[in-house]
């Protein structure tokens, strides 16, 4: 079985949830709901992207490709990027040329309308379409892999590297906001969780979108191999109301942090930043924050006021 534990708070926008296979004589279950696929009624426009949602002229594109190079960009007018390199992780491939990347929702917007985006207001879409703080959830990839994925779930496509990692990531996003799996698609996932070992992940699950239903069925998956963990330490719940769009997560554990969030103020010197509390300030976990104050950033590594 799976056990599922919830640490939860009516006020909060978000709750983790450590998902962890317990070895048993039994199959497992995953807090997945199988239903039909709504198949009518999407249109692409009905998920509006890409957006600026943190008005520093760079869109959600341009966020995902600056997050997941790995070597540090440039970044000219309006947002303009050059000096990147990325490593799509659907096939390896290595690019220093970013017009040949998509960034792929590893969900795409059509099948989250049919395991249920179709009931989510305009902002719920919105906000499932341009999503920065689950770094799982958009993915910088060669595009004509993306391209040749469409809107199929594992059922019918799989990247041909980082397999057991996409299927981690898939159930991790279906989770996420609450969508249902078709009855192939469950048979998919239930074959590559055996296939891949997979013994534990960990899903942040966010209020406001649809919810399990109680009476329809669950995946029931082959038991898990031997010598899976026992155990498993659960996260606290967040303090915070992490907003899908507003900002890029290192890991999806980042939102279950107690820390206030930084004020975004351009600081005129370390001196001051280090008196808001605010050092170090890191690019990588605070990309607005840091650009505000990358002056500071004396030596160009990508965190000021070290």
């Amino acid at each position: 079985m799976i056990r599922l534990e919830k640490i939860a708070h009516v006020s909060l926008y978000a709750f983790a949830l450590t998902l962890t296979f317990i070895p048993t004589s039994h199959a497992i279950d995953l807090p997945l709901t199988i239903a039909p696929d709504q198949t009518s009624g999407y249109e692409r426009t009905l998920f509006k992207h890409w957006i600026d949602a943190d008005k520093d002229k760079c869109d959600t594109r341009k966020e995902v490709l600056i997050q997941e190079s790995v070597s540090t960009p440039k970044l000219g007018a309006n947002c303009a990027i050059t000096g990147g390199k990325w490593i799509s992780s659907y096939d390896g491939r290595v690019t220093s040329d970013a017009t040949t990347l998509d960034i792929d929702h590893l969900v795409p917007l059509s099948e989250a309308w049919k395991s249920g985006a179709y009931k989510w207001n305009t902002s719920q879409r919105e906000a499932f379409a341009n999503d920065l703080s689950d770094e799982r959830v958009l993915v910088a990839v060669t595009a004509s892999l993306n391209r040749s994925k469409g809107d199929q779930d594992p059922a019918n496509w799989m990247p041909p590297k980082n397999q057991c990692s996409y299927i981690s990531q898939w159930i991790s996003v279906k989770i996420r906001y609450s969508l249902t799996v078709d009855s192939d698609e469950a048979k998919a996932l239930t074959s590559w969780i055996s296939t891949c070992s997979i013994t534990s992940f960990t899903a942040t699950a966010l209020s406001g979108y649809s919810a399990f239903a109680s009476n329809a069925p669950i995946i029931n998956s082959s038991p898990v191999p031997s010598g899976s963990p026992t155990t498993s330490s659960l996260p606290t719940a967040s303090a915070t109301n992490p907003t899908p769009g507003a900002t890029r997560s290192p890991s999806a554990a980042a939102t279950t942090s107690t820390k206030k969030k930084p004020k975004l103020i351009k600081y005129s010197n370390c001196s001051k930043a280090r008196a808001a509390g605010v050092t170090p300030i890191k690019k990588s976990t605070n990309k607005t924050l840091y650009y505000l104050n990358r002056s500071l950033d004396r030596d160009g590594d990508g965190v000021a006021c070290e």
